[in-house]
């Protein structure tokens, strides 16, 4: 995906412009939540807002660029800056015992300090209670920017020492307006309700031209209904993407909201088999995932077909 400045992105502004405020009023607090659902920029806030508390030189809402702070974090090697960027199941005590270090001691730039945790919903209970002692006491000049898009696993004790911040999505005309600015092409419609009016998600999926592919895969959902002669391409088409189940989802909530003269038995058997295939999915080793999902597809059509 290409690079979206900060400054194009005005649902991020009003938070930036506040937390920039309470910092030059030396009121942010020292751990900072940021909660909203993937795509809408709490890695991108995340970076600015430690730019802003590294800078030497702060220029209203947003760093200089220019200081040496600045010129070392371009570079990707400031030494008062800790990113821990979590793709595991969890996060786990040495992760958090690493970032405990990182506190201890002065900033080498004679500054601030800055620690950005991703995906904190992934702490491990042990690591969890390990942060919570830095949450409670954390070293003067030391900032911890922690983000979620399940703030509901986190536990009380810790959202309880946080301040924060709700990253909003984007209404269905403002998004469509905002993608128009950023790309140049159609915008399906179904966009929206996919991507849950993230923004960014929404735009990855069009640069990656992954929506056209999603479009052609709803489409041919939608013709299996009235012809199973294209169900092995579909099951192939379908099979092995990481998305598949939210394709699966999003189809099956647009059918039930536009037949609204279907029994409420049909739509809980729907629901039904498409949440134990979901399970079945996760938790069974060695299914033959082929013959699981043309299984769920020609139920769809048998249950959807005899509404």
């Amino acid at each position: 995906m290409s690079v979206v400045p900060l400054s194009a992105m005005p649902w991020l502004a009003s938070p930036l412009a506040q937390l920039a405020r309470l910092a030059s009023e030396q009121h942010l607090a020292h751990a900072i939540l940021l909660t909203g659902a993937p795509g809408t920029g709490k890695q991108l806030l995340s970076q600015a807002l430690a730019a802003l508390l590294l800078c030497k030189n702060r220029q209203a809402d947003m760093a200089c660029g220019q200081c040496k702070s600045c010129l070392l974090l371009a570079a990707g090697n400031h030494p008062d800056l800790l990113t821990l960027n979590q793709d595991n199941n969890s996060i786990g005590v040495d992760e958090i015992r690493r970032l405990i270090d990182f506190t201890q001691g002065a900033a080498q730039q004679h500054g601030n300090k800055v620690i950005v945790l991703s995906e904190v919903q992934r702490l491990t209970e042990a690591a969890a209670n390990a942060l919570l002692k830095t949450l409670e006491e954390p070293p003067q000049g030391c900032y911890l920017v922690l983000q979620t898009s399940q703030p509901q696993r986190l536990k009380a004790t810790l959202l309880s020492r946080c301040q924060r911040w709700s990253l909003p999505t984007l209404n269905e005309a403002n998004l469509f307006d905002w993608l128009s600015q950023q790309y140049q092409g159609s915008l399906p419609r179904f966009l929206f309700a996919f991507s849950g009016g993230a923004p960014l998600q929404a735009l990855a999926l069009l640069q990656g031209n992954t929506a056209a592919e999603i479009e052609e895969l709803l489409a041919a959902l939608s013709r299996l209904l009235q012809d199973e002669s294209g169900l092995s391409t579909l099951v192939k088409n379908l099979e092995g993407r990481t998305d598949c189940a939210q394709i699966l989802g999003y189809f099956l909530t647009q059918w039930c909201s536009q037949h609204s003269d279907v029994a409420p038995e049909a739509l809980q058997r729907l629901q039904l088999v498409y949440y134990r295939w979901r399970r079945d999915e996760q938790q069974i080793l060695g299914q033959n995932k082929t013959l699981a999902l043309t299984a769920l597809l020609l139920e769809f059509k048998s249950i959807m077909r005899r509404r």
